[in-house]
């Protein structure tokens, strides 16, 4: 009988490289979709955290359910799906839900408190909201309006009342190229928001004060990916250049410059000039190009484990990618197995997509959730089978 437990345990909990062990996986949603940039797109799964330990998950399938910090869902409803969602728990532990234009909040047991449109707080039309935050009892909320270089932002109370609101143009090159806020942060009595390009190396940094006012803004050549405070500093992480194999971190000060960066070169597949000389000869194909010679990393999330050393979470190249970064000597060790366990096909014709979204620290252990997306050719080349899970780990001794 323990022979037979024991056997169990270690089917149920899958362990990488000695590193970190999976306590236990949770299936959110299961479903499919006919868009082949669903996953990269827009976040896939969000979850937020409760002073008791306690998560909520929401999904961009339309779904929002609390569950326990073991694994056991607590109750699950069905909502409105929009592509611009976010999803955070406030200081009272209500829920705070953004679709669109509209922000909804809900009690512990996902009773509806209040729902409100802001689409006519604006008289600018076509506006989203990207990014949603709170401070005390107040809601911070940025956005952006559809082809214009304009980014919004509103001061909202508990009951939903606008405190204040205002809209800035931002420095990019022409009308079509605006940068939509990506992150929205209460650090030290302001604002931060955060704006990347999709595909370029570059973001924006804006600041201002708890009324919108007293605005900065700064440019970095540096694809940030996520602010994150910790110990009275805030911290930025993200890609150095747009082969994304370099990571980039450092610390924002107060007048939005940034400091003591450092440079982490990731592993690449190949050597540059022996790869230059083979393709002269003998060109790969795009199947061999993929599988041989890129490697393409996203960086999508971190938590600190100390005050020098990460654990960031993201995929490569389709697979996902957990990554130990010490701040002092570099990566300790990464993991990008492909995770097989959603596979519905596998074979030459199967394009796997699996990426790890998000982090939060969950007691001494860390909740991940991430999407796991798959497309076979021979069966229907616009049906892409998704998974969404949220998974807890631990770190071995």
């Amino acid at each position: 009988m323990k022979i037979t437990l024991n056997i169990l345990i270690l089917l149920l909990t899958f362990c990488v490289q000695g590193q970190i062990s999976e306590s236990w996986n949770l299936d959110i949603d299961s479903y499919t979709h006919n868009s082949s940039n669903y996953a990269s797109k827009f976040p896939p799964i969000e979850t937020a955290k409760f002073s008791n330990g306690d998560f909520v998950v929401l999904s961009q399938n339309g779904s929002l359910a609390r569950f326990k910090n073991s694994g056991t869902i607590i109750w699950k409803k069905e909502i409105e799906t929009c592509a611009q969602q976010r999803v955070i728990i406030d200081s009272n532990n209500d829920i705070i839900l953004s679709c669109g234009t509209e922000i909804t909040k809900f009690d512990t047991n996902g009773q509806i408190i209040w729902n409100k449109d802001y689409s006519d707080i604006f008289s600018k039309k076509y506006l989203t909201f990207d990014a949603i935050t709170s401070d005390n009892e107040n809601l911070y909320v940025a956005g952006h309006f559809f082809h214009s270089k304009f980014i919004c932002q509103l001061g909202i109370d508990k009951n939903g009342g606008v405190l204040w609101k205002t809209k800035f143009k931002q420095k990019v090159d022409y009308e079509f190229s605006f940068l939509p806020p990506k992150q929205i942060v209460v650090f030290n009595e302001k604002i931060y928001i955060l704006a990347h390009h999709y595909t370029k190396s570059n973001s924006f940094i804006y600041s201002s004060n708890l009324n919108g006012k007293k605005r900065a803004d700064s440019w970095f050549y540096f694809k940030i990916k996520r602010l994150k405070p910790f110990d009275n500093s805030l911290f930025a992480l993200g890609h150095l250049n747009s082969l994304k194999d370099k990571i980039g971190f450092g610390k924002i000060e107060e007048n939005l410059s940034l400091s003591n960066v450092s440079e982490f070169e990731l592993p690449r597949n190949y050597d540059y000039e022996k790869a230059i000389l083979y393709w002269a000869t003998t060109p790969p194909t795009k199947e061999e190009f993929d599988k041989k010679y890129i490697t393409s990393y996203d960086i999508n999330d971190f938590e600190f484990l100390s005050s020098h050393n990460l654990l960031i979470v993201g995929n490569s190249y389709g697979k996902p990618l957990i990554l130990n970064l010490g701040l002092n000597n570099g990566i300790n060790w990464s993991v990008d197995n492909l995770d097989k366990r959603y596979f519905k096909f596998n074979n030459k014709y199967t394009n796997h997509y699996y990426v790890l979204h998000s982090i939060k620290k969950s007691e001494n252990d860390y909740l991940i959730s991430g999407i796991s997306e798959e497309q076979d050719d021979q069966e229907d080349m616009f049906v892409n089978y998704i998974n969404l899970f949220v998974r807890k780990i631990k770190m071995e001794k």
